[in-house]
């Protein structure tokens, strides 16, 4: 896995599969930040931003005097210079896998922040992130990077992504040495897919040894071959090789 970007419309569930992928891999070197809903009573009132660490910023609200403006809210652009931004930065210093969500119109209101992420998409850990489906040149940029994985999360698929993804971030921070080499074997077959001038033959070669090892290596977890590879071979086939 290099990067994940998790995209789906608003309130179906983005921040809660990221929420539950934090929580599988929280004593491992992970960094990064959710953006959560600011409720009075029934009413969405606001967003915070809440980095993995515990705290909680305000990032925007409907009451907000002074800040950027994205339809009923104003966004403090200062949350994101000066707390996302050298979140972002710290990760790309020590962490294994980064985790933003989300890439959307609030948090592109900030120069530096762009920045950052491109920056960290470039060189940094593995990322996870989550967007809308608004267009935008930034994230079109990203969706169309062949290290970039497109997760599209539905209401019909959400418990299976979250699920998928699960066991993934988990294989990703993994101490042991033979999941790791599992890893790297599953990340060379990608490569093979995205490249787009490896023929169909050799890389099902690949993916049958793949499966061997899987099932050697896990005799009494049948479906992880299935649930970890199988699926995102299959996503990425039909992002790259058929569009």
């Amino acid at each position: 896995m290099t990067h994940l970007l998790i995209v789906g419309r608003p309130g179906i569930g983005k921040t809660t599969v990221m929420s539950h992928l934090v929580q599988a891999v929280r004593r491992h070197p992970i960094d990064g930040f959710l953006t959560e809903e600011l409720r009075e009573g029934e009413q969405r009132v606001g967003f915070w931003l809440s980095p993995l660490d515990g705290r909680q910023v305000l990032l925007a609200h409907r009451r907000l005097e002074s800040g950027c403006r994205v339809g009923a809210y104003k966004v403090n652009v200062d949350v994101l210079d000066h707390v996302a931004v050298p979140i972002i930065q710290r990760a790309m210093q020590r962490a294994r896998v980064l985790f933003l969500d989300e890439l959307g119109t609030m948090e592109l209101c900030s120069a530096r922040l762009l920045a950052a992420v491109q920056e960290a998409f470039d060189r940094g850990p593995s990322i996870v992130a989550t967007a809308g489906l608004s267009p935008h040149p930034f994230l079109a940029s990203l969706k169309r990077r062949k290290d970039v994985e497109l997760i599209p999360l539905s209401s019909s698929n959400r418990a299976l992504v979250a699920e998928e993804l699960t066991a993934r971030v988990q294989a990703l921070c993994a101490q042991d040495d033979a999941a790791r080499a599992l890893q790297q074997q599953a990340d060379r077959i990608c490569q093979m897919i995205v490249a787009g001038d490896v023929p169909q033959i050799d890389i099902e070669i690949q993916q049958a040894a793949l499966r061997d090892a899987v099932a050697r290596t896990f005799p009494d977890r049948h479906g992880l071959y299935h649930l970890v590879y199988e699926t995102r071979f299959r996503r990425l086939w039909q992002q790259f090789r058929h569009q």
